[in-house]
């Protein structure tokens, strides 16, 4: 077959591209780059941060904002350069591509998406949602599984699905994600220290010292920051602090776990108490995100095998599964 498979899990702060037989091909930052007018794009991905962050004129877009909000024009120029990308510019054989979605998109907008990804020069376009992808690319046996849950923890939302024989049982998107945990930790600078992080820091001090549970030992890692008279200056900020800041956004997250448990039927929870939740997307390499939300869930928590690529490869593996798919008549040929 010379029609290349592709999947795109198009996040709000990265966007990933599955291609059957190679893997993961593109890990880059959902960003665009276009002039003043938003007219013309000068550039995708990485090159686009690069251009961005040398200043001038140019203009950022992302595709999608705020974990479910859409930019269909956006989508679909990206779409058009990921598939130039990977298909080349003759594209004699047009690929099969599946997008994953938020699952909180309506019928028009994945409407407006999946034309948009087949005039981008698909042969044929799908949609799934981003929880049915997780889950698939982690290696869950979603059409004979009696039940699962699903927690994809994205930068700009988390999705929390159960999932049994294929289909999603029950569903709760909320707008917390990695970028509300960054959010919290400069807050919580900015009032213990009275010093503002400059963007990009939180999130080094979430990846070096966060944990979702009390830190075993103390850590602390220095981050840039900026006194009230514009001066920057070296900051310690430890482990506890980080911890304590981000502890709010992530009960929000496990109540969002609980109300998808309460909305089972009695006879479905036995076997999501049995078979637990299945945690992915970035946030899910959080130190101890499992332990805590298997603790405040009531249910056994694991973070899958390279959280981070769940979504895209489960998105790439569904065009070979598509009568799921198919049954919710998200797709164009």
């Amino acid at each position: 077959m010379l029609s290349k498979k592709i999947g795109i899990d198009l996040g709000t702060s990265t966007v990933l591209v599955y291609v059957k037989g190679e893997g993961i091909v593109v890990n880059e930052p959902a960003l665009m780059a276009t002039d003043e007018r938003g007219a013309r794009v000068l550039a995708v991905g990485r090159a686009a941060s690069e251009l961005l962050g040398r200043g001038g004129k140019a203009r950022a877009i992302r595709p999608v904002r705020d974990g479910d909000g859409v930019d269909y024009d956006a989508v679909g120029a990206m779409v058009q350069h990921l598939i130039g990308r990977i298909v080349g510019r003759q594209r004699i054989f047009r690929p099969d591509v599946m997008l994953s979605v938020p699952s909180m998109v309506t019928g028009v907008e994945r409407r407006a998406v999946l034309e948009a990804t087949m005039h981008a020069g698909a042969k044929s376009a799908y949609l799934i949602d981003k929880p049915m992808a997780a889950a698939i690319g982690a290696r869950v046996p979603v059409a004979t599984t009696d039940g699962i849950l699903v927690v994809n923890l994205g930068a700009g939302s988390t999705d929390v699905a159960a999932i049994a024989h294929g289909e999603m049982l029950a569903l709760e998107s909320i707008r917390i994600g990695g970028d509300s945990l960054d959010r919290a930790i400069e807050e919580a600078v900015a009032s213990t220290h009275g010093v503002r992080l400059p963007p990009g820091e939180a999130e080094r001090l979430k990846v070096a010292t966060g944990s979702a549970t009390v830190p075993a030992a103390e850590t602390s890692f220095e981050v840039t920051a900026a006194a009230a008279d514009g001066r920057n200056l070296q900051l310690r900020v430890s482990g506890s602090e980080v911890q304590a800041a981000i502890h709010t956004p992530l009960l929000a997250i496990a109540s969002a776990l609980q109300r998808v448990i309460a909305q089972v039927g009695e006879d479905r929870r036995p076997s999501l108490q049995r078979n637990g939740a299945v945690l992915t997307g970035g946030g899910a390499m959080l130190r101890g995100i499992a332990e805590f939300l298997a603790s405040h869930g009531g249910i056994p928590a694991r973070v899958a095998r390279d959280p981070q690529s769940c979504v895209a490869v489960g998105t790439g593996m569904a065009l070979d599964n598509l009568q799921v798919i198919r049954r919710g008549q998200h797709y164009i040929t």
